[in-house]
């Protein structure tokens, strides 16, 4: 049998639920209303497991915790696979380096924790990324354009590429286009900049985008929707977490997270409608 692509999995998991939204969890014990990390993953994904395409732990907050935070996102992935199997689980680890090290990051993310993709750091070139590319079907999404106000101090620095000069990010992304080309890599884009993300989009018309930085993040939403999507409204990736995650500071905290995901979805899903991209 064919493996299928991640462009096919994530279209799937988009189809299935009629959603774009990817939750982050992101667990801060700060500003969660109960103290257990696994439990209060487990009562948001009951929650929202109907309204999403993806989940995206990000893997600082359960390193920041130590072996408990580990254990923790080890039941939260496992849990994820029996409520929502069809949904696509994205470790945010930003992982990069060179050769072997590359290698051992790759087997960490796909077979160690399993997670159907996972976002790398291409700061070291194609060689960095090509180890995550050796597990087909599995989604790589290179980190292009980062959400934060300080992405400027790199990501636009003219860069010369076989002759054309181009901010750094728009470089990455067209280099990006040579390193796969069977729909298992992606990229990410913030949606705190729909101009730059406009840009990406054109040059790389196909591929998935995970866009983050919408909610607790300045991101313009129906922007992100409009620029970020490909030629059918699908292959984007809009990203959520704080937002969801904290909604509620009370015992309702499940009730509150699915409202505040549900309004997304359907602020997402209108942008569709409006641009006649609408699910069927």
């Amino acid at each position: 049998m064919t493996e299928k692509s991640f462009a096919q999995r994530l279209l799937e998991a988009s189809q299935a639920h009629k959603s774009l939204l990817c939750v982050g969890l992101d667990p801060d014990p700060a500003r969660m209303p109960v103290p257990d990390v696994f439990e209060f993953n487990r009562r948001i994904v009951d929650a929202t497991c109907d309204l999403v395409c993806s989940y995206k732990p990000n893997l600082a907050f359960y390193e920041a915790l130590g072996l408990a935070g580990l254990e923790a996102l080890k039941q939260t992935v496992d849990y994820i696979r029996q409520a929502a199997p069809g949904v696509i689980i994205i470790g945010d680890g930003k992982r990069g380096d060179i050769g072997h090290t590359a290698g051992a990051y790759a087997r960490a993310m796909f077979e160690v924790w399993g997670f159907d993709a996972t976002t790398v750091n291409a700061f070291g070139g194609g060689d960095t990324v090509e180890p995550f590319l050796a597990y087909p079907g599995r989604g790589v999404f290179v980190w292009c354009r980062s959400s934060n106000p300080g992405a400027r101090d790199f990501q636009d620095l003219p860069t010369d590429l076989e002759g054309v000069l181009r901010p750094f990010y728009m470089q990455l992304a067209i280099k990006a286009l040579h390193w796969h080309d069977k729909g298992d890599l992606g990229l990410v884009v913030g949606a705190t900049y729909p101009d730059e993300l406009k840009k990406v989009r054109a040059f790389c018309p196909d591929m998935p985008i995970l866009i983050p930085g919408v909610g607790a993040q300045p991101g313009h939403l129906a922007l992100s929707v409009r620029y970020g999507t490909d030629k059918h409204g699908r292959m984007a990736i809009i990203a959520a977490s704080r937002q969801v995650l904290y909604a509620s500071k009370g015992e309702d905290f499940p009730q509150a997270a699915r409202k505040a995901a549900a309004a997304l979805r359907d602020e997402i899903n209108q942008v569709l409608e409006e641009e006649g991209q609408g699910w069927r």
